[in-house]
């Protein structure tokens, strides 16, 4: 069977994990961006920007707090790796194809999110 490498599942998920982590970084930095009009302290700075700011605060960190911008890809890869191998779980192929090597706990989350779990021994824990 034609099934992805450890390497490069262990790549891919690692990206993903970033992905997400990047996401949150995001939404942090647009949230700073708010605050730095706040602190302006110049009324009409404040009334031109802070409007403007604050929606695109709230619109955007309920997008980027979303797991869901990544679900369509983790649930891809978990399939792949279960269909294409005659393993019967995702823990069983990272055993086999992975290990010693361990997921970011990040991709554990969305991966758990996706319906796909991943047992904390596989997973690069702080």
């Amino acid at each position: 069977m034609a099934v992805i490498s450890g390497t490069d599942y262990l790549n891919i998920s690692n990206d993903l994990a970033s992905a997400k982590d990047t996401t949150v970084s995001a939404k942090d930095d647009l949230f700073i961006a708010v605050y730095r009009v706040v602190m302006l302290q110049v009324i009409l700075p404040e009334v031109d920007l802070l409007s403007e700011f604050w929606d695109t605060y709230l619109v955007n960190s309920q997008i980027l707090s979303a797991s869901t911008l990544f679900l369509g890809a983790v649930s891809a890869l978990q399939e792949h790796v279960l269909r294409r191998s005659t393993n019967l779980s995702v823990d069983e192929y990272l055993w086999n194809n992975v290990w010693p090597s361990l997921v970011d706990p990040t991709f554990q989350t969305l991966s758990a999110d996706a319906g796909f779990t991943i047992s904390d021994m596989y997973v690069d824990l702080p």
